[in-house]
């Protein structure tokens, strides 16, 4: 059976982000569609040996609802009016990113979907702290979806951020899984940042040698850079082109640039840090708070639920005629 997509929706923002991406994938893969909503919920936990009572009561993140099951019922009735197959739950737990870690879990889901924070300007994604408590222990590819977007039908082209390294390659193959299932066309991008290392390649080695320009080294780099995205590409035995593309530039700034162009783009995670942790390096960081498109997270050394795709048959709920619902944003509160 497919893995499902596992989707937080905010009962305080109402925004329709995220479950207008999980209701998009959904349809065009068949996979399961869960939304969850999270409300206050508190539960003992269990003290040190030393302590005289031996139980305590976790704290509650002050901006947890206190009772969403009315909010969750009405988004239930909202989809299924659209024809939308859906099991929305109420969580109970001391904070979103932990109820939501559990419920993934539990569920083992192909994406863990979320929207961004409530803070910072409307179509950006600011990560807050859900997001960046999930992204930090994510047990399945996270999707941050920026605010009030939305879309119908079929993504046209997918990008992924591609650095020389495992991190690079899982989120290489995450994305071409994706694109490959989707039928929508993969654009894979390699970004040369310049480094005053660059700068001393400049500079003649000896009386008689003659100093390389800037523009040279740069060049150079970007070359390496591409031929070290091509043949990753190459050895995921392709069955359709895949465009790579050079930049030189900052990082961030050129990806971001680039998410105006995109349906969605992959980045993988820090090539260091606990195994499935998803440790947001500059970059990353900076392209999900930033993006214009929705961004998938790969964490480190967890088998790509993905990729699965390319070898999953695909349900008649996938049909490519049939593109995700339009939902109406509720006025914010």
């Amino acid at each position: 059976m497919a893995r499902p997509v596992l989707v937080g929706y905010d009962p305080e923002t109402l925004d329709h982000a995220p479950v207008h991406f999980g209701v998009m994938v959904s349809r065009l893969t068949g996979a399961p569609l869960i939304v969850a909503a999270v409300q206050a919920g508190v539960r003992p936990i269990a003290l040190g040996s030393e302590q005289t009572v031996p139980f305590g009561v976790a704290q509650v993140d002050e901006d947890l609802a206190s009772d969403c099951h009315p909010t969750v019922r009405e988004l239930q009735e909202e989809l299924e009016t659209q024809g939308v197959e859906v099991e929305c739950r109420t969580l109970r737990g001391t904070s979103v990113a932990r109820a939501l870690h559990e419920a993934a879990e539990a569920e083992h889901p192909m994406l863990l979907v979320v929207g961004s924070t409530r803070r910072g300007p409307v179509g950006r994604t600011l990560p807050g702290s859900t997001v960046q408590r999930l992204l930090h222990g994510a047990p399945a590819p996270v999707v941050v979806v920026p605010r009030r977007w939305t879309r119908d039908g079929r993504p046209e082209t997918v990008g992924v951020g591609y650095v020389d390294s495992e991190e690079g390659r899982q989120a290489l193959h995450a994305a071409y899984a994706f694109a490959q299932r989707l039928d929508a066309r993969l654009r894979v991008f390699t970004v040369v940042r310049v480094t005053f290392a660059m700068y001393a390649e400049t500079e003649a080695q000896t009386v008689a040698g003659r100093a390389k320009r800037l523009e040279d080294v740069l060049g150079e780099r970007k070359v390496q850079a591409m031929r070290a995205a091509q043949s990753a590409v190459a050895e995921l035995g392709v069955n359709r082109d895949v465009e790579v593309d050079g930049f030189i530039g900052d990082p961030a700034e050129v990806l971001v640039d680039l998410t105006q162009h995109l349906d969605l783009l992959f980045c993988g995670s820090r090539g260091y840090g606990p195994v499935r942790a998803v440790l947001l390096g500059g970059v990353t960081h900076r392209v999900v708070a930033d993006a214009h498109c929705p961004v998938i997270v790969v964490p480190r050394a967890v088998e790509s639920s993905l990729e699965a795709l390319i070898t999953e048959p695909a349900s008649t709920a996938s049909g490519a005629g049939h593109s995700s619902s339009r939902l109406v944003p509720r006025p914010q509160r």
